[in-house]
């Protein structure tokens, strides 16, 4: 398999619309580790076939099929049979997509990820050329566009355990020193494996996986702030950047430096 250094992939960034992101990744049969975004992602494959596994369901992709995963969804989109797959994914900040609502929502879901609808997805490449060529004044007025064209339901979110909140909370203000597990699974009066059971039941995740994705979301600020990938590392809570970039790899399917190296839109380079 190839390194990620070698796949071809860009991140475009608007300057002037800080709410939106754009990846575009060709020919790569690089996999991802289950993990989550805090924004709202949707992916549209442009060659080969992805496997997308999606609060739980299992979705078979390919060329003119678009996926819509809320924030906050566990998911993973690989490669089928280790073949090549080309695709753009555009992040769209959570706040901005529950101010969309009036009155602005809480949660949002959906009940059919996967659309396959000619237009949309029409207009969704429309949008990525856009992102990549100079700026455009249009660009947002598509962007909504497309987002009030989704399926999207706003909701309440659900119930969740008291320690599961708590430790998801534990472990957002604590990057670089959390707590070992058993000692916050006492605090709860509940033995570890029934913590790591709840937390899973209540995010989709481990409780190490949700701090490994909190350190690289992390990260993924810092870098797009334009900080050295060194000190962002540590900042992050990795002891080693050996550990930073392997993980950063597993969840972002990139290394920290392609990921630094995105651009803003309003560069023209």
């Amino acid at each position: 398999m190839a390194s990620p250094r070698d796949i071809n992939q860009r991140f475009l960034r608007p300057a002037h619309l800080p709410w939106v992101e754009l990846r575009s990744t060709q020919q790569s049969r690089q996999a991802y580790k289950r993990h989550q975004h805090a924004g709202l992602s949707i992916g549209a494959i442009v060659d080969g076939e992805t496997c997308c596994v999606c609060d739980g369901q299992e979705y078979r992709l390919r060329y003119g099929d678009i996926i819509v995963i809320p924030p906050q969804v566990a998911h993973s989109c690989n490669p089928v049979a280790s073949q090549p797959r080309s695709y753009h994914m555009l992040f769209l900040d959570a706040s901005w997509c529950l101010a969309q609502f009036a009155p602005a929502a809480s949660q949002l879901t959906i009940a059919q990820p996967v659309i396959r609808d000619a237009t949309l997805f029409a207009h969704y490449l429309e949008i990525v050329a856009m992102m990549a060529a100079p700026p455009s004044p249009m660009l947002a007025s598509r962007l909504q566009a497309l987002f009030q064209a989704l399926p999207l339901i706003p909701s309440v979110p659900l119930p969740v355990h008291r320690a599961s909140r708590q430790l998801g909370d534990h472990l957002l203000e604590n990057l670089q020193r959390p707590l070992a597990l058993e000692a916050l699974a006492k605090t709860f009066a509940l033995r570890k494996e029934t913590l790591i059971r709840l937390f899973r039941q209540d995010t989709g995740l481990t409780p190490g996986a949700f701090l490994n994705i909190a350190r690289i979301e992390y990260a993924k600020s810092r870098l797009r702030a334009g900080e050295d990938i060194a000190d962002v590392g540590y900042q992050s809570g990795f002891a080693d950047q050996s550990h930073f970039h392997k993980t950063f790899v597993s969840y972002t399917a990139a290394t920290p430096r392609q990921y630094a190296r995105g651009r803003s839109i309003s560069d023209n380079n």
